[in-house]
């Protein structure tokens, strides 16, 4: 069973957290800690798989500045006082961890990568249209701790493969092997303070989407003209190295990652 750490000053979310059954849900009985220290020591001191906290934000800073220095994996759960919702979360989590953990004898993949592949999948899914609730993509993308903004504006690339339906003829699980490719060896993940997701909709498009980092104040102009940059980049390596005619058909800029589960539009061409 897991064992989580409760950090709060907030009494009643100390006593609800007290009524729930742990041992049905998968988890020992929770730490607990009243301060951010106190949750520092603990998480230093004591085997945790998760934290959840909830404080105001001074109060939270050093446990936030903490986890983001020294523990930039542990996962973080939301906290709430509604006792409904916390258990739909915490289920949630459960699964999050039992993937993480997981002992996949024929993969070798340590935690850290396998957040990796569920941050790669549940972004896929996202860019796909096929979540609806962006309530789960935060909850999800806070607990594998992937730290992409979630609310600041994103460049969205569409592009073209003419050659696509060939090359999918040609190669057993095309689309997820063209996928990785190009995640993996052409536009890379964090480059330069910002994710670049990939998903291939089709076997001619192409979505790719800039995410800034979280935490991290970037220029929206400047944030905008590294993106082109590397996109630019990783596009004419494409056509070099797999000899694949790849275009950007349409590009803009959506206000925040929500785009995708609300069907918003994107301003065609951005601020670039």
């Amino acid at each position: 069973m897991y064992k989580l750490l409760l950090a709060t000053d907030r009494q009643d979310i100390a006593e609800q957290f007290e009524t729930i059954d742990w041992t049905k849900l998968g988890y020992h009985k929770p730490y607990y800690a009243a301060t951010s220290l106190e949750a520092i020591d603990c998480i230093r001191t004591k085997p945790i798989d998760a934290v959840g906290f909830h404080f105001e934000e001074k109060a939270a800073a050093p446990l936030t500045r903490f986890l983001h220095i020294e523990r930039p994996s542990l996962p973080v759960f939301s906290v709430t006082d509604n006792v409904e919702k916390q258990t739909d979360i915490l289920i949630e989590m459960r699964s999050v961890l039992n993937r993480i953990h997981a002992d996949i004898s024929d993969i070798p993949y340590d935690d850290d990568m396998m957040r990796t592949l569920m941050r790669d999948e549940l972004v896929h899914s996202l860019l796909c249209g096929e979540i609806e609730d962006y309530s789960v993509v935060v909850r999800q993308l806070k607990l594998i701790r992937s730290h992409v903004s979630m609310t600041r504006p994103c460049m969205v690339y569409e592009m073209d493969l003419p050659q696509g339906e060939i090359y999918m003829k040609q190669h057993v699980s095309a689309a997820d092997r063209l996928e990785r490719a190009l995640r993996n060896n052409f536009f890379g993940r964090y480059v330069d303070h910002i994710y670049f997701a990939v998903a291939v909709l089709s076997p001619r498009h192409i979505r790719v989407v800039a995410i800034p980092e979280a935490g991290l104040e970037q220029d929206l102009e400047d944030y905008t003209s590294r993106a082109n940059a590397h996109v630019a980049q990783s596009i004419e390596m494409i056509k070099e190295y797999l000899n694949l005619d790849i275009s950007i058909e349409q590009c803009g800029m959506i206000p925040s990652l929500r785009a995708f589960c609300d069907d918003e539009p994107f301003n065609e061409g951005g601020n670039g």
